[in-house]
Parts: C-alpha cells; structure tokens; sequence
C-alpha cells in the first residue's frame, strides 16, 4: 500500500514538474511592449516569409523566401496555397533601402527542380580568387528528401545556377540551417529528427537533446555536435575560430571552438530564456545580431495557423574572446508589424529583420550600437 501510494506520489510530482516548466519555457506567464531602434517600415514585394539572410560586405543581402516543411498543418497549407507560396531567393540592398526586394532566377536542371524548392537557411561562400560567389541553401524539397542545394551566384543577372545537391546520408535528418566553410565544405544544423508533424511536436514539447550539427568536408558527412535540445541557426566567426548555435527549445546559443579537423568543442553555453532562431554576425564589430520568439506558445500558434499572431525580438550580442560579455535588446514588437522574427542582420546603422512566414521589416537605428 506504501509502495503504490509512493509510486503515485512520485509520478503526480513529475507531471507537476514538467508543468510548471513547460509553463515557463513557453512563455504563458510573459508579456512585451513594443520598442524600435528608430523609424521602421515594412519591404514590399516579398513572398510568404524572409526567413534566412546572409549580408555581403557591400551591403548586398540574400533573403530565404517560402519556408514550408513537410506534413504541416491544415492552416499553414492553406495559408500557403491562399497565397502562391513559392521558394525563392531575394536581393536587398543595404545601401538603397526604399527599393522593394528584387527576386533571383532559378533554373531547373536534372538533379534540380525549381517548382520543388523550399528553402529555409542559407550561407554564401566567396571565392575571391577565382572571383565566384556560391550560395548553399538547406531545402525541404516539396514531396522529396532533405537537401543542400548549391548555387553559382551573379548578382548582376539576378541569378542561382543550380551546381550540386547533397542528400542521402543519415547524418542529415530534418535540416534547419547551413554555414558554409568552403566551396565544398560546410557545417548544417538538424532541429529535428522526426519527419512527421506530430513526431515534431512531441520532440518540441519534450525539450529531448536529440539534435545535432553534422559537417560535410567534401568527402563525407559526421556529425560534429550532439546533444542539443532544438539546433537551429548556425554562424560562424569571421576568422573561423568559434561557431555559434541556436538551441531553440533550449533557450540558449552555444558557443564552439572549432578544430582544426573542423571538429567542434564547447566553450559556452548562454541562456537567454527566450527562443533564439538565426544568427548574424556584424562584419565590422564583430558582434551577433540573433533574432528570437519571445513567447514561445504564441510562435507555435503562429507556425500551426499564420494567421495568428506571434511577437518578434531582436538582441545585440557582444563578444569578447569568445564568449558573451554583454546583451542588448534593440527591438521587440507584439507582432503587428512582424511576427516571428527570425533573423536580423545590422549594417552601418541599418537593420533587417526577418520573418518565418510573415513580413520583411527595415529600421533605422538611431541608437548606439
């Protein structure tokens, strides 16, 4: 009798835990209020969403458009069908912001199918030597598997020539982002490991460390980083030295030294008790801008049906020797301007900020950096 009522006792206190922490984790007891860095706008001429960015020394900004994953919901497909979703590539221009977006071309080849693109992070490669730019794109290839997609880039034509894919292997699972480390090289995050929308709903409400960062070397691929609870964005230090990963359900951005095998060892782990997504690196400074969802279960709403509203945050993140010394937030708002911001990228006192499925927003930012 004393067993049974211990047993019970112990199971009703696990439950109560897990509650009381999936409470907090997702953000139930939260609230924001909006603030800007200065006078913002909405872009126009984006399609459904502007999820990853990479920005170019010259102020040149490649956009992720058409995030879409297999087995969504009902909603979110309806929302994308309702409004001729489709994956592309965009240009903006950091130096002429008034200007809407311009959107690449894209040309299907046989291992490529344009119609089928659905990208979600992307990394451009320079190859100064030979004067080529290459831009590697993680793809949930409508109907198909998951991919990286590789791309010769002319930005005076406006266009991706499709040069390779790479899929197959078990390392990659359910992909989220990409850096690339070479013209043939490049670490890739996986956030999940389940394909099916439930099995990736249960894997988020679980809070299971069962992500990982894989590194393709040319060769083969091997994971490199395991134990992660939600891998999300991926960056890499200018000089190489760390890169940076965001551990949604984690709440924190882990911080890596890498190896000269490309091989990576923990240095930090930073929490910031709110969901971080993309991460971008200032080209001057040094300093990571990190877009995140402030409260979680709202991002969940909003990812389920878009028409839903979700609230948007962005932080400055200062370095210094390779771990966090200093955070600042720059910007939140309740998501009327944009919901679910996922990535921000700074260049000389302008910002860019990004959204899973919703707008594209600029500021000006009036205050120190």
């Amino acid at each position: 009798m004393y067993a049974k009522t211990i047993v019970i006792s112990v199971l009703v206190l696990l439950v109560l835990q897990y509650a009381v922490k999936f409470y907090f984790k997702m953000g139930y007891s939260k609230h924001i209020f909006n603030h800007y860095p200065g006078p913002c706008h909405q872009v126009q001429g984006m399609g459904i969403g502007s999820e990853d960015m990479h920005l170019m020394d010259n102020g040149i900004v490649f956009i992720s458009s058409g995030f879409r994953m297999k087995a969504n919901s009902a909603a979110f497909d309806k929302f994308y069908s309702e409004n001729k979703g489709k994956g592309t590539i965009y240009l903006f221009d950091m130096n002429d912001p008034k200007k809407n977006v311009q959107e690449m071309s894209l040309t299907s080849t046989k291992e490529f199918d344009k119609d089928r693109f659905q990208p979600h992070g992307i990394s451009v490669w320079e190859d100064k030597k030979a004067g080529k730019l290459y831009l590697y794109a993680t793809n949930h290839e409508r109907d198909g598997e998951e991919r990286i997609e590789k791309f010769l880039v002319s930005v005076a034509k406006r266009s991706l020539q499709h040069l390779k894919s790479y899929y197959g292997d078990p390392t990659i699972k359910q992909l989220n982002d990409v850096i690339a480390t070479g013209d043939d090289s490049f670490y890739y995050s996986n956030f999940f490991s389940s394909s099916s929308y439930i099995g990736r709903m249960l894997e988020m409400m679980s809070f299971m460390a069962w992500t990982n960062v894989g590194y393709y070397d040319g060769k083969g691929y091997r994971t490199v980083a395991d134990g992660i609870i939600m891998a999300n964005g991926i960056q890499m230090s200018r000089d190489g030295k760390y890169v940076f990963v965001a551990t949604s359900m984690g709440h924190e951005i882990k911080i890596y030294e890498r190896r000269n095998d490309n091989s990576l060892n923990l240095k930090q782990s930073y929490a910031f008790h709110t969901f971080p997504d993309n991460i971008m690196e200032d080209p001057v400074s040094g300093d990571l801008y990190v877009a995140f969802h402030p409260i979680g279960h709202l991002m969940a709403q909003h990812v389920t049906d878009p028409s839903l509203e979700a609230p948007s945050q962005i932080l400055q993140v200062k370095l210094k020797e390779g771990t966090v010394s200093s955070v600042t937030e720059l910007f939140v708002d309740d998501g009327h301007l944009v919901s679910g911001s996922s990535v921000a990228v700074v260049y000389k006192k302008k910002m860019l900020i990004g959204s899973l499925i919703n707008k594209l927003v600029y500021c000006d930012v009036t205050v120190p950096l």
